[in-house]
This record gives C-alpha cells, sequence and structure tokens, in this order.
C-alpha cells in the first residue's frame, strides 16, 4: 500500500502536466479520502463490537484530516532519499474520544506546519514511522494524561509503552506548553524519559516565533538536551518562510558534556490550494556521530490533505 500511494502521488504531483490533469489528482484525492474514512469506520465498529450498517459515524469521522507527504532528502543529482510520512490525529468517535490513533517519527520536525506543539511526534530511537493507540486517563482542554502503546510499521516492529502528560498555558498571544513522557522500549527492554517546554508567541501579524527546550535521557546512551528557535515570516495564506536553529548537548559517562549536534536551516512553505502543499528546506549542521563535519542538506516534501 505505502509503494503504490508513494508511486501514485509522485507521478500525479510531478510528472503529469498539471492543468490537464488537475481533476484527476483530485479524483484520486477523494477516492482515497473515502478509503480513509472507510477505514476508519471499520476499525471504530471493530473495537466497539457495533455494526453501523449505515455509517452514521461518518459525520463525526469526516472531521479527522490525514496528510500524506512524500519527503525526499539529500537530493543530489543523481539520487534521493524517498520517504512516506502520515501526519495526524484521530478520535474514533464511538470510544467517546478516550482512544486516538496516532502517527509517529522522530525526524518529522522537517514537515513545518507552523506549530511547535509535539504532539505529532514522540522521541523514539528511530525514524521509521509508529503507529500508535493512545488513551487518555484524563483529558481536559489544556491538560491531559495519557497511556500509549506504538508500534514500528516496518520489522523490526520496535514495539514501545508511552505514559505521558501534555499541559498549555494561554496568556493573552504567549502559549507555553508542556510535554513529559516515560517510555518503555519493549524489544530492547530498557526504559527512557523526555521533558520539554516549549513557546510560541506572534510578534506582529506576519511574524511569529516559537522556541522549544527538550531534555530526553536514555540509560546506555545518556543525557540530551536540545534548543530549537524558529522564526516565521507569514507571507500571506498560502505562502511562508520560516528560519530555524537548532543545538543539541550530550552527557554520558565517556565524553561527558558536549556539544553533540548544530543545526541552521531555512525554509519555503506554499500550498496550492487546501489540499496539496510543497516545502523546501536547505540545511546546514554540524554532528558529533558524523565528526563534526559541515553537512548540507536538501529536503522538499509534497503534502496531500485527505479531508472533504
Amino acid at each position: 500500500m505505502r509503494i503504490i500511494l508513494l508511486s501514485l502521488f509522485i507521478h500525479l504531483t510531478l510528472f503529469a502536466d498539471f492543468n490537464a490533469t488537475k481533476k484527476e489528482i483530485d479524483n484520486f484525492r477523494k477516492v482515497v479520502t473515502l478509503g480513509y474514512y472507510g477505514a476508519l469506520n471499520n476499525l471504530d465498529c471493530y473495537l466497539t463490537d457495533y455494526n453501523d450498517t449505515n455509517r452514521s459515524n461518518y459525520k463525526e469521522i469526516s472531521k479527522h484530516k490525514l496528510q500524506i507527504i512524500i519527503s525526499a532528502k539529500d537530493i543530489s543529482k543523481d539520487s534521493a532519499k524517498l520517504a512516506l510520512r502520515l501526519r495526524g490525529k484521530i478520535v474514533l468517535p464511538r470510544l467517546k474520544e478516550k482512544f486516538e490513533l496516532t502517527f509517529s517519527q522522530n525526524d518529522d520536525e522537517q514537515i513545518d506546519n507552523q506549530n511547535i506543539n509535539s504532539g505529532y511526534d514522540d522521541v523514539i530511537d528511530d525514524s521509521k514511522l509508529h503507529v500508535g493507540l493512545k488513551y487518555y486517563l484524563y483529558k481536559e482542554k489544556k491538560s491531559k494524561a495519557y497511556g500509549k502503546l506504538s508500534f514500528k510499521l516496518r520489522s523490526p516492529f520496535g514495539l514501545y509503552a508511552k505514559i505521558g502528560i501534555d499541559k498549555s498555558y494561554l496568556h493573552k498571544d504567549f502559549e507555553t506548553l508542556f510535554n513529559h513522557g516515560l517510555y518503555y522500549y519493549i524489544n530492547d527492554n530498557k526504559f527512557a524519559a523526555s521533558s520539554a517546554v516549549s513557546f510560541f508567541k506572534p510578534i506582529t501579524i506576519d511574524w511569529w516565533i516559537g522556541q522549544q527546550n527538550r531534555l530526553y535521557w536514555e540509560p546506555e546512551d545518556g543525557i540530551y538536551l536540545s534548543h530549537n528557535l524558529t522564526l516565521y515570516q507569514i507571507l500571506d495564506l498560502n505562502n511562508r518562510i520560516f528560519y530555524k536553529t537548532s543545538y543539541t548537548t550530550a552527557y554520558d559517562d565517556i565524553d561527558h558534556l558536549q556539544q553533540d549536534s548544530f543545526g541552521c536551516s531555512i525554509g519555503y512553505f506554499h500550498r496550492f490550494n487546501k489540499w496539496f502543499f510543497i516545502e523546501l528546506i536547505p540545511e546546514f549542521k554540524k554532528r558529533r556521530s558524523n565528526q563534526y563535519k559541515p553537512e548540507n542538506v536538501v529536503t522538499l516534501n509534497f503534502g496531500m490533505l485527505l479531508s472533504r
């Protein structure tokens, strides 16, 4: 299914004459959207042992949007690394908003949606796509406590469990977010923990700023402290530019406290219409794992929104 979506999406968005195939592209999106909603409806009925032959849940299910993103990274003259990414959080209606399907990837920050909320990504130990089922122990508008079980869609499945707490504060236009999580990686039989505080504020109508600080601990790898600062320039409703810097320090028993990575990037986001967008992100970075050699990476994202 992944290969089919990948090939169809690239073909329709890159190699076809846009003016001649505009209707074909939207019809393809509608077919995939109907299949997506049908799968959600069947899953909801299966988990609740309810036979919804008339699909009365569609009104609620159709509120859930899902982004399908084709990401091309390390673009060179001869090759590029392609990846399929999913973004969305889905509440199944018959489960009374206690359960939620989630999609997670630890390098998902390279897909910018002008929001520093980490609800789309966990601090997982690889960059493969994980799908999880989250159960809310406590849920209000500004605070949540939950348990989550998630697995990687590619073997080895990388099953992990998480207990998390999220809380947000909004004072005028200044939003503060707190995210805390305790992880148990079942395959490796090990624990990890993360804690993050993020800030998001409009400076003017055209300029927004976001900042995130995250602490991550693993018994074998030590402690990582990362900082991200992002400035958004809003050109209009369909175009924006972001400027981002990131810095990570690490502490372990061998090297103690030292710089782990540094990066800066600039990204341009353009939305063709309410269904499709494109994003170009050139980035410069240095990493300890690569002996701090300068790296120049270009990422190109094509996005399609599944929605009615």
